[in-house]
């Protein structure tokens, strides 16, 4: 039986490395951080990929292709940091960071069964207003707009669009359907 893949998007941030050395104490997985800079993580492979060039991340395609778990914490963030939570540019950035990595891997890692989001606390709008503690995932949605929810909603849809399609194949949830490079 072959070990499950993890790959972590962001994996030289706080939570990205706090992820990958939890994985690497439990044992039992292959675990695997991309990120501009290396992690740092014993136990761990990186990939050093700019997750805002589509180019660099389709070059790792071989790389990622074994991945089965994705726990995406990448995140790009603008000079001033709490005005760039709602950013339209900035919020168009992470989605389409997200939907690259996404896209990818669901051309080349047949295996992929699950992909986890991190949405922290500005996806409740902290940053905005006092917010109810404790805050709940199934909470509505604060009226602000966020990136958080556009790789969301992304995700969503493209979970939607799973199963066979018309011709006995995966569906894919990428509109572009790039060809494999």
């Amino acid at each position: 039986m072959t070990r499950p893949v993890l790959l972590v998007a962001g994996a030289s941030g706080l939570l990205g490395r706090a992820a990958l050395e939890h994985f690497a104490g439990l044992g039992g997985w292959h675990l695997l951080g991309i990120s501009r800079r290396a992690h740092g993580v014993s136990g761990a492979d990186h990939l050093a990929v700019d997750l805002a060039s589509p180019e660099a991340v389709w070059r790792h395609r071989e790389a990622l292709a074994g991945t089965t778990h994705l726990l995406y914490v990448a995140l790009h963030e603008r000079d001033d940091l709490v005005a760039g939570w709602m950013h339209a540019e900035q919020m168009q950035r992470n989605l389409a960071m997200f939907a690259t990595l996404l896209e990818v891997l669901e051309a080349t890692a047949p295996g992929l069964a699950h992909v986890s989001l991190l949405q922290g606390t500005k996806a409740y709008g902290v940053h905005v207003e006092p917010i109810p503690v404790p805050a709940r995932e199934d909470s509505p949605r604060h009226p602000h707009e966020n990136f958080y929810w556009l790789q969301e909603d992304h995700l969503r849809a493209c979970q939607a669009g799973r199963g066979p399609g018309p011709s006995g194949g995966h569906r894919r949830c990428s509109a572009s359907r790039r060809a494999v490079r």
